[in-house]
């Protein structure tokens, strides 16, 4: 259903927006086709989207005064119709050439939205109330022509290899029947350093187009041998004038070339094999009325208005022989033009491919992107997807929020979440949000309780809710024992740490797990992806413990309190090098797990028991066990059921013992030594306890 609506709103957005698509489809079709911008694609635009445009505007202007005036409207109005269809069939054919010299990708389908709207308000009701409206949208649509149109003629220039073109273009299609004569074009780089403006262009052309016109004239009035100026015999034969020249084909010329290395000019050259000139027609052939060799014009095409309009830009001279040809050297001077304003700067190139090709990518980057944020949400970089906390409800649901407080993801379980009472000063629940593989974004690591035929589990989800891995406490408890016991051991998940323990600079879990007969409990140890890196299996209930740096050494040491079966349920407390759990281990009494070797504590403390209190198997439960209270610079501080405080340095020496106060009456009856202890004289303290060092007992 999410796709469907997507493309849905998708189609309704391009439905809408139709004729900018399309807009922008012709602006990308041009540039594809290095569609080039020269001065017949300027010219068309201004015939059509100026003076064309302006003669429609101005009748459709004369109908809304007609309409203004309360003349009828039903007779007018098709002529209005007729006049707004020829305006949309110029904006339709010149879109192209529009989009050319456009800046704005979605031009077109803006002018094409303006005139729809002036067809859809005039066709309805045609009020006076409309006539304002109209009026506005024909000035806006007018407005933009005229700046995208002028913009374009101010700012875009033409080479003198283009006029060049152009001229011989114009003559060429004049002079299509002569089709003996060649007319021919040779441009140097040197006419493209030369750049006119639309205005300048079409004076250059008019001289051009002249003087070829002229030239082709020439060679066909040789041809008939018309005018009486045609030689023959030896005359024909000895002429020399370093042209071209001779019979055996008829031509025309037109080149552009710098003429030396050092000079600071260009050339335009028009030379042909026509009838020539003698030294006196050369010298009156540019005035007004003169005129050799056909009836009427002025001579060569060059009048004195031309010669006056060249020589603003620099010079001309002219080469003749009769009955050879003529040769006409036009010399642009770069200085001289530059102060006549037509040398402009060229123009930084512009790489149509190149701009297409990356407006195309990134229009499919900006479409793919889109696509992706809306079906992938995690592709939104600007959400925070970093779970920072979490809540729990209903016992069976975790609710994964970032810093700002906004919902990620959650999970439901099929079996509660492990949830402490606040009774037992556990961390509620067991339940951690840490970076575990390092890749700057938490994992949460959650247990949940144990089942009637299930173990507790540790499951690791990543910042995303997939979940990545999970571990069954008790996990290989029957390989160890060498027993496949008719219905599962059922352990519980006690608690977990997460630090580097074994010091491979990443952070690993210590998941201590009990039976639920509190024999046996164990400490696994986890890498990142849930794999078993090593076991610590003791025999008894470890419900409390810390990873600190215990003996100041700089290294820091698992520091653990419970009872240990074996050694007749006596409380204890050990401290343990995590990193040497990298295989299975086992505690004191190092006897119970068939052939796991024994673990080497740093020091494994055996408290006294107290006098005449006997302890059976069932009464071994968590609530039975010592918990650590504090730890202090130079202090350790034990809490046991009974009520007895032991205070122990912090390498696990005995310092003191003495009865917590809400529970004195308690202790007096099930102890017979005074308030302070001696540690000398009495036996429940030091003389009773038993030390284990490196998997030896030394006490």
């Amino acid at each position: 259903m999410t796709l469907i609506s997507v493309l849905i709103v998708l189609s309704l957005i391009l439905w809408i927006f139709r004729y900018h698509v399309v807009s922008l489809s012709y602006y990308l079709l041009v540039r594809f086709e290095r569609r080039k911008i020269d001065f017949q694609l300027l010219g068309s635009l201004r015939d059509d989207l100026v003076h064309e445009r302006k003669k429609k505007i101005a009748g459709l202007e004369m109908i809304l005064s007609s309409w203004e005036k309360g003349e009828e409207v039903q007779p007018r109005y098709e002529y209005f119709e007729d006049l707004l269809g020829q305006l949309r069939n110029l904006v339709l054919e010149q879109r192209r050439n529009l989009m050319a010299v456009a800046k704005d990708i979605l031009l077109w389908g803006k002018l094409w939205n303006k005139l729809k709207r002036i067809e859809k308000t005039s066709s309805e009701k045609r009020e006076k109330s409309d006539i304002p409206k109209l009026r506005r949208d024909l000035t806006l649509f007018q407005n933009v022509i005229d700046e995208v149109v002028e913009d374009a003629t101010k700012k875009l220039s033409f080479t003198l290899n283009e006029v060049v073109k152009g001229s011989v273009k114009i003559v060429r299609i004049e002079k299509s029947k002569p089709e003996s004569i060649e007319i021919a074009e040779q441009l140097d780089d040197a006419g493209d350093t030369v750049r006119f403006s639309y205005d300048k262009f079409k004076e250059w052309q008019r001289v051009l187009t002249n003087l070829i016109r002229n030239a082709i004239e020439a060679v066909e009035a040789k041809r008939s041998e018309a005018g009486g100026l045609g030689l023959v015999g030896e005359e024909r034969v000895a002429a020399d004038f370093s042209l071209r020249g001779g019979d055996e084909h008829h031509w025309v010329k037109v080149s552009t070339r710098q003429p030396d290395a050092v000079s600071d000019s260009v050339s335009v050259i028009i030379e042909d094999s026509g009838i020539g000139m003698d030294e006196a027609t050369k010298a009156s052939f540019y005035k007004k009325g003169f005129t050799s060799g056909k009836e009427g014009g002025l001579g060569l095409g060059v009048s004195e208005e031309s010669v006056q309009f060249i020589n603003q830009y620099g010079n001309w001279q002219i080469e003749s022989q009769k009955g050879v040809g003529t040769k006409i050297t036009i010399n642009i001077d770069r200085e001289k033009a530059w102060k006549a304003e037509l040398i402009l700067p060229a123009p930084k190139p512009f790489f149509r491919t190149r701009l297409a090709f990356g407006l195309s990518l990134f229009l499919l980057t900006l479409i793919g992107s889109a696509l992706l944020f809306a079906f992938h949400k995690y592709s939104r970089f600007w959400v925070d997807w970093n779970p920072a906390y979490a809540k729990v409800e209903q016992g069976r649901q975790i609710f994964l929020f970032n810093s700002g407080g906004k919902e990620l993801w959650m999970h439901e379980f099929g079996r509660p979440v492990f949830v402490r009472e606040e009774s037992e000063k556990v961390s509620f629940p067991l339940l951690k949000i840490e970076d575990l593989d390092q890749d700057g974004l938490n994992e949460t690591v959650v247990a949940i309780r144990s089942g009637v035929q299930f173990p507790g589990q540790l499951f690791c989800f990543d910042h995303k809710g997939h979940m990545a891995w999970g571990f069954s406490g008790g996990q290989g408890f029957e390989n160890i024992i060498g027993i496949t016991a008719k219905k599962p051991e059922i352990f519980e998940i006690r608690n977990f740490l997460m630090d580097d323990f074994i010091r491979d600079g990443k952070k690993e879990i210590l998941v201590i797990s009990t039976l639920s007969t509190s024999f046996p409990c164990q400490l696994t140890v986890l890498d990142h992806q849930g794999n078993v890196v090593g076991e610590y299996w003791h025999p008894g209930d470890i419900p409390f413990s810390i990873y600190t740096d215990i003996d100041g050494d700089k290294e820091k040491e698992l520091i653990c309190a419970g009872i240990n079966n074996r050694l007749n349920w006596r409380p204890v407390v050990f401290s343990l090098d995590v990193k040497e759990l990298v295989e299975k281990l086992q505690g004191p009494p190092y006897s119970t797990f068939g052939d796991l070797k024994p673990a080497k504590e740093k020091k494994y403390v055996v408290l006294p028991q107290i006098k005449e209190v006997v302890w059976d198997w069932d009464q071994a439960s968590p609530q039975r066990t010592p918990e650590l209270m504090e730890i202090r610079p130079n202090n350790i501080f034990l809490l046991l059921p009974d009520s007895r405080h032991y205070s122990l340095t912090r390498e696990l020496r005995y310092s003191s013992c003495f009865p917590r106060i809400g529970k004195f009456n308690d202790w007096r009856r099930k102890v017979s030594f005074s308030f302070e202890l001696d540690p000398q004289k009495d036996s429940l303290n030091w003389k009773d306890f038993e030390v284990y060092e490196n998997g030896v007992r030394v006490k």
